[in-house]
């Protein structure tokens, strides 16, 4: 509850004060070459290309697991089938949570108030340009660092390292706010926070 709280109070804050002026900051010094760099490295955390790795491994791991032969390596399979579970269910829900936020706060991009003033929310369902909040690729590159981590705590740091540059990168291309990318951080810590504990209970069943 503290944490969300802390979260809370941050994003108001980038909200009332803060959004606008980085934003306009970042405008005043990109460059078209910048802006592709930075587009191509938030492509690396698209939603619909984690779902299509997470279900072929989900997959994989189910063939394995039913042939004898994968005896020596049951564990790694186990592990892929638990971590692929895991962000599926991860993606699903905090995919469904970000799309319908996007269509009911109607967040205006930022290129709206660099290009027309304007800053602020349109009517729910309103469309593009009015789908800024929360941001997709942020949240699948958190969603995919904190399944991993779950994985492989050692590797937490450079994971929220890697998911921070990617949601840094939609914030540069002017994209989205920073109050938009840290909402996403926050959907999918709660996804995964929910579906960890759940994921591993029904795997340690099924193998009693």
């Amino acid at each position: 509850m503290l944490t969300a709280a802390r979260s809370s109070i941050v994003w108001i804050a980038l909200v009332l004060w803060a959004d606008a002026v980085i934003v306009r900051g970042i405008h005043c010094g990109l460059t078209p070459a910048l802006d592709e760099f930075f587009d191509r490295v938030s492509e690396l955390a698209n939603a619909t290309v984690l779902a299509g790795i997470a279900l072929a491994a989900w997959g994989a791991s189910h063939v394995a697991l039913a042939w004898p032969a994968a005896g020596r390596c049951s564990r790694f399979w186990e592990q892929t089938r638990r971590a692929s579970l895991l962000m599926l269910l991860t993606l699903l829900t905090g995919g469904l949570a970000t799309l319908a936020l996007k269509h009911i706060v109607a967040r205006a991009r930022p290129f709206m108030l660099l290009e027309h003033g304007r800053y602020g929310l349109a009517a729910p369902f309103s469309g593009a340009p009015f789908n800024s909040f929360p941001s997709s690729h942020a949240f699948a590159a958190f969603a995919a660092a904190g399944v991993l981590a779950c994985l492989r705590p050692a590797w937490r740091v450079p994971l929220l390292a890697l998911a921070v540059a990617a949601a840094l990168c939609r914030v540069l291309t002017l994209e989205h706010f920073p109050s938009d990318v840290l909402a996403s951080a926050c959907i999918a810590a709660w996804c995964v926070r929910f579906w960890a504990p759940r994921v591993q209970g029904a795997i340690s069943n099924s193998r009693s």
